[in-house]
C-alpha cells in the first residue's frame, strides 16, 4: 500500500490468525507497538493516530429481562466524546450489546482500524459448574461471539436504528481483543467492502475513510444459548477505539 497507509504484513497475519483460531486476523508490528506511543488510547480516550478525527457512539445492552441504552455524542461526531465503557457482567445465554460508531474525518482521507484490549477478565465467584476449574480467569470472552459490520443506515439521524451491513470481522470476543491489539489493530476498509481476512489473506486493497463525511461502523456480541451456566459469575471488561493514519492524498 503506498502513501502512507496502514501497514499489513500477510505472514503475520497469517501467523496471529493460526494463533487464534479466528476467522479474521489483525496487523503485525508488534503487540506494544500501539499501546507504548505517545498518544496512546487508553482509560478515556477514544481515538489516537495523526488524523484528525470525530466520533460519536451508542450502546445497547440486552438481556431477558433489561435493555440498558447509553451514548456520547449521538448521532452527531465530535473531536472529545468519551470512550464507550464495555462492561460484561452477569450475562445470560442469549444476552446481547451492540455498539454503533459514528467516524468523521475532517481534512484529507485517512485509513482507519478498530483497536482494543481486554480491561478485566475475573470469576468474581465460582459458579457449581466451575467448581473444579483452577482458572482464575473467566470464560466469558472465550465464549461470546462477536463481530464487527460496516452500516449504510436507513436513517442517517438514527443510525443505531439498523441499515444495510457489510461484515467485517467475525470471531470470538476473545479474538477480537487479541487481534486489536497487535500492532494498529484490525484494518477498515473505507469502501465498506473488504472484510478484514480479504485484505490480510486475499491481498484485497484498503480503501481509505473520505473525509468530510460520517461513516457508521457496528460491533456486537451475543452469548450463545448453548452456553452453560459456567459463566454465570464471570465479569469482562474491554476498551475499544479509533487509530487513524493519513490517506494518498496526504
Amino acid at each position: 500500500m503506498d502513501g502512507g497507509g496502514i501497514a499489513l504484513t500477510r505472514r503475520r497475519a497469517l501467523s496471529a490468525l493460526a494463533a487464534t483460531g479466528a476467522v479474521s486476523a489483525g496487523v503485525g508490528v508488534g503487540t506494544d507497538a500501539f499501546f507504548s506511543d505517545a498518544e496512546s488510547f487508553d482509560g478515556n480516550r477514544l481515538t489516537a493516530g495523526e488524523l484528525d478525527l470525530e466520533v460519536a457512539w451508542h450502546k445497547v445492552v440486552e438481556t431477558a429481562t433489561t435493555r440498558v441504552t447509553t451514548s456520547d455524542g449521538w448521532p452527531t461526531p465530535r473531536g472529545d466524546a468519551a470512550a464507550p465503557l464495555c462492561d460484561l457482567t452477569d450475562l445470560k445465554p442469549g444476552d446481547t450489546g451492540r455498539l454503533t460508531l459514528a467516524l468523521r474525518i475532517d481534512g484529507l482521507p485517512g485509513y482507519l482500524s478498530l483497536v482494543g484490549r481486554e480491561r478485566a477478565d475475573e470469576e468474581r465467584g465460582q459458579s457449581e459448574a466451575e467448581a473444579g476449574d483452577d482458572d482464575a480467569e473467566g470464560e466469558l470472552d472465550e465464549l461470546t461471539t462477536a463481530a464487527v459490520s460496516y452500516l449504510d443506515p436507513t436513517d442517517p439521524a438514527s443510525p443505531e436504528a439498523g441499515g444495510a451491513t457489510t461484515g467485517a470481522y467475525t470471531g470470538s470476543l476473545s479474538s477480537l481483543l487479541g487481534l486489536g491489539g497487535l500492532g494498529r489493530g484490525l484494518p477498515l476498509d473505507g469502501t465498506g467492502a473488504a472484510s478484514v481476512y480479504d485484505c490480510l489473506v486475499d491481498d484485497a486493497p484498503l480503501g481509505t475513510f473520505a473525509g468530510g463525511r460520517t461513516h457508521h461502523l457496528r460491533v456486537e456480541w451475543t452469548v450463545p444459548t448453548w452456553v452453560d451456566s459456567s459463566i454465570a459469575s464471570d465479569a469482562f471488561a474491554f476498551d475499544l477505539g479509533i487509530y487513524g493514519v493519513q490517506g494518498d492524498g496526504g
